[in-house]
This record gives structure tokens, sequence and C-alpha cells, in this order.
């Protein structure tokens, strides 16, 4: 397995945590994570190797899907939070 392709696959390892710390409420957590997750990407673009594009590819099509699944996570979370606040 090439070096870019063991940096994504621990990129999606992170989103995968990344997502249980917002669903339990440990959101500096969360941001943590997303920030090492961010820079994982990075560092396997930076070995990006021809030979692998269609490793990439899966990784990358499995990453999108983790980040839209973040994404939608973290519109409840901040939508949740914006309400508690109008409640006081």
């Amino acid at each position: 397995m090439s070096r870019g392709v063991f940096l994504l696959d621990k990129a999606v390892d992170i989103a995968y945590r990344e997502m249980t710390a917002l669903e339990m409420g440990d959101y500096d957590a969360a941001a943590k994570l997303a920030d090492q997750r961010d820079e994982i990407i990075n560092q396997a673009w930076s070995v990006l190797e021809t030979d692998a594009t269609d490793q990439y590819r899966a990784r990358l099509v499995n990453l999108t899907r983790l980040q839209d699944r973040l994404t939608a996570l973290k519109d409840i979370v901040r939508d949740g939070l914006q309400h508690s606040r109008l409640e006081k």
C-alpha cells in the first residue's frame, strides 16, 4: 500500500472518530480531529503517486461522503446551540 493511500485511510478513521465526538457532544475533540484530518489529507496529496490513482479515488469518494455527513451533523449541532441560546 502506498504512503498516500495509507494516509487517506488514516483520514477516514479520523473522520469516523470526529463524527463520534460530535455525536457525544465533545466539540473540542471534534475540532482537533478535524484539524488532524485536514493535515493528513494535505500530507496525502503531497505524496500522490500516479500508479495508485484508483485507490486514491476510492478513499476520496469515501471521505467526501463522510464530509457530507459531518457537515450535516455540524449543522444540527450549530442549530441546537443557537436554539438553546435563544431560550436563555
